[in-house]
């Protein structure tokens, strides 16, 4: 199953599932986002969305697309280092880590496929990464694998957009700031159930700059899979249904690149994973 996110014109954000090129609408009574759903108990959100896929559907052209979950309800996880190529390309990078990387980026950071504006006062090192990104249906401390892969909704595609220029440039590195500017968590726009993907731990990953290819990998290129990842980070943080977690980005980032290349006003990003789909990107000049 497909989940979208999306406003019709003049109307407040709605969300439905998914087929073709039409989506079926969530009528009034049904939750009223995303998140919201997946805070329901299984049952209830099963027989919710069974539902809704039967609703009166139109076409995918007559809305804007949004972020699967268009503001989490806390900041999304992200992991770095996480694939063996791109910590091979990386000069910050001695080598595969013993244990995962974790960091945050902020929820007003999330925005769907579209424009992202970018100050230049801010950033003029804006570099792409596709990603995998987790929503999960359950949570809970202490995860075992299992555990993990059962909390699990589904996935949908990620740009972790950066300002390597903020994350590298500040003492003592600053992920945080360069990683959460307004816009730079593109995400969506299907969020695909976790049925529909019967091995993530063998999809294929891409991204393009107005046309160029500019990554190619794999998830079997991950240093620590999805299950491990929920897992050990159930070890600190108690994880809730609705929670967002990016899995990392694999070789072939602008800022490992020689010359370095980054990203400009104009340029067209698409990033791509089998199975999930396309999430299209415009930078656009956000000079204040």
């Amino acid at each position: 199953m497909h989940l979208l996110s999306f406003r019709l014109p003049g109307a407040v954000p709605a969300w439905g599932v998914a087929a073709g090129d039409r989506v079926a609408v969530a009528p009034v009574g049904a939750p009223p986002d995303v998140a919201t759903l997946l805070e329901l108990p299984l049952a209830e959100r099963d027989a919710v969305l069974a539902a809704v896929a039967g609703e009166e559907r139109i076409a995918l052209d007559e809305v804007e697309l949004l972020a699967p979950i268009p503001r989490p309800r806390r900041n999304v996880f992200a992991v770095g280092a996480n694939y063996r190529g791109h910590v091979e390309e990386s000069e910050h990078s001695a080598g595969p880590p013993a244990s995962p990387i974790f960091f945050t980026k902020a929820t007003t950071s999330v925005t769907g496929p579209g424009p992202v504006a970018v100050d230049p006062a801010l950033s003029t090192r804006v570099d792409w990464e596709v990603e995998l990104a987790v929503v999960l249906g359950a949570g809970g401390r202490h995860l075992s694998r299992p555990e993990a892969e059962a909390a699990i909704f589904g996935y949908t595609v990620a740009n972790d957009l950066s300002a390597r220029d903020q994350q590298h440039g500040r003492p003592e590195g600053q992920w945080f700031l360069g990683k959460s500017l307004d816009g730079f968590c593109p995400l969506g726009p299907s969020l695909v159930t976790r049925d529909e993907v019967p091995d993530p731990a063998a999809l294929r990953l891409t991204l393009t700059v107005n046309g160029v290819a500019k990554q190619n990998s794999t998830t079997a290129d991950m240093v620590f899979d999805v299950p491990a990842l929920l897992a050990e980070l159930s070890r600190f943080v108690t994880l809730q249904p609705g929670d967002v977690l990016l899995t990392g980005t694999p070789s072939g980032v602008g800022d490992a690149r020689t010359p370095p290349e980054y990203l400009a006003p104009g340029d067209d990003v698409v990033a791509r994973i089998e199975g999930i789909g396309s999430l299209a990107t415009t930078i656009v000049d956000g000079a204040r």
